[in-house]
């Protein structure tokens, strides 16, 4: 079961996915009523996920469990969260990462080939694709960090519609109480994108990107979010994606 460069992004074996389907449900709600115990966390607007049948969702990323907390927006269905090549890689956690939902970003030429054939897989089974666009994770950050642009190339290239996320940070005591907001879809024909003969405008891109940015810092700062818990980027670990 463990992965390989060059491997699926999502594993069509049965027994794969038996066994993710197994870990995955008696894993989800034991982290969900921790990461409720630690944040008394809400979820707002998932009816914004319901308007649409395929998408690729986006969020900031502020947590090292925020891959709990997204996957409890579609609980009790679940959904494929993108990661660094190199943690799913790695012995043991590489595979439970996959067995959760996990889909490396590969390195190299493949890179977007990969990924575009991984969205259709999971488009296939119904479930939405997540990118966490930052590239890291910045602790209790209330203020985005700059986009990449691939979950919005794919989006344009295969026609989807993003929704953003955005985690907002209230104060409470020694952690904050943290409400996720799942805004409205973003489609990249609104910005034209996607030229006639099929070619990505890159100007329209970065507008599309940034646009989707600020709905989140937007909505942030409607939400009177705090940054005074920031701790700054979160170390990478040693042995596994460092």
């Amino acid at each position: 079961m463990a992965y390989k460069h060059g491997d699926k992004l999502i594993s069509s074996n049965p027994w794969f996915r038996l066994a993710s389907f197994l870990t995955f449900y008696s894993l989800i709600i034991p982290a969900s009523i921790l990461v409720w115990a630690l944040y008394r966390n809400k979820i707002l607007g998932r009816k914004n996920l319901r308007r649409v049948s395929h998408a690729i969702t986006v969020s900031n990323h502020s947590l090292l469990l925020d891959p709990v907390m997204m996957v409890s927006t579609v609980f009790p269905g679940h959904f494929f969260q993108t990661l660094l090549e190199a943690t799913v890689c790695a012995p043991v956690v590489g595979t439970l990462t996959r067995l959760l939902g996990g889909v490396p970003v590969p390195r190299g030429d493949v890179h977007f080939s990969a990924l575009k054939e991984g969205c259709l897989e999971a488009f296939r089974r119904g479930k939405m694709v997540h990118f966490y666009p930052e590239g890291e994770c910045y602790l209790y950050n209330a203020s985005p960090k700059k986009f990449h642009p691939g979950a919005f190339f794919l989006s344009a290239i295969l026609d989807v519609p993003i929704i953003p996320m955005a985690t907002v940070f209230h104060k409470r005591r020694c952690r904050p109480t943290v409400h996720l907001h799942i805004l409205e879809p973003v489609y990249p024909t609104d910005y034209k994108v996607r030229r006639e003969d099929g070619s990505i405008d890159q100007s329209a891109l970065r507008q599309y990107m940034d646009a989707v940015r600020q709905l989140i810092v937007d909505k942030i700062q409607q939400e009177h979010g705090t940054g005074m818990y920031y701790k700054g980027a979160m170390d990478r670990i040693r042995g596994i994606n460092a």
